[in-house]
């Protein structure tokens, strides 16, 4: 009688730890299932969405995200804000003073530069280089640049050498500014290609021209305007 009653109360301890056991399990698995995030909720770096900088009023039309200073998406379209590339190469040529007809080639190019989007205008005419930057919403010119090296055009010459005062005269009227308009004006004489150039530049408000001026002949070598 007492050997049962032994192996009585073995029994009923190993099942109280079996169940016991089996209960700390359970629990564990329940633990481990909730640290683990379901399939649904996994997140990987190429789940990443790269967000578009917002249109503003010099840029109507954001540039694509991952390329901020390239060329800018949408410029067809004519609720984009922007004026058309034939307005904006209309505006260059209107201050060129040529027709799109002498040229011997050109290219326009929408881009994004200093948050303000813009024409990249470029053409050659006579071996003169021409390169404006227009811009896309207002029509104005932002900046631009000749460049007329190798230039032997019709444009007048005074036919014998001329001073710096002559020269500066030239480059002033050319840009259609007055000289009690002007300030930090600088003058420069340098050798290059063989022949003598002045060098001008000045500041109307913050506006920048510079000029190059042959001293033999008073030809417009090249010249640039551009705000800052």
């Amino acid at each position: 009688m007492k050997k049962s009653t032994v192996t009585l109360v073995a029994t009923a301890a190993l099942a109280a730890l079996l169940l016991t056991g089996c209960a700390e399990a359970a629990g564990f698995n329940g633990l481990r299932q909730q640290a683990t995030p379901a399939a649904s909720e996994t997140t990987t770096p190429e789940d990443a969405v790269d967000v578009a900088p917002q249109a503003t009023a010099q840029a109507p039309v954001a540039a694509p995200a991952s390329e901020t200073t390239a060329g800018i998406a949408g410029s067809a379209d004519p609720n984009s804000g922007y004026i058309t590339e034939e307005a904006a190469k209309a505006a260059a040529l209107d201050h060129a003073g040529l027709a799109e007809a002498d040229l011997q080639a050109v290219r326009v190019k929408l881009d994004y530069d200093d948050g303000r989007a813009i024409y990249d205008v470029e053409f050659v005419q006579n071996a003169a280089e021409y390169d404006y930057e227009i811009d896309a919403t207002t029509g104005e010119i932002v900046s631009y640049d000749y460049d007329a090296e190798n230039y032997n055009g019709t444009q007048a010459t005074t036919g014998s050498p001329v001073t710096a005062e002559e020269a500066k005269q030239i480059a002033l009227n050319h840009a259609g500014v007055a000289e009690s308009d002007t300030w930090a004006m600088e003058l420069e004489t340098d050798r290059d290609n063989g022949r003598t150039v002045y060098e001008f530049s000045w500041k109307v408000g913050f506006t920048e021209y510079d000029y190059e001026i042959d001293a033999d002949t008073g030809e417009i070598l090249s010249y640039s305007q551009e705000q800052d």
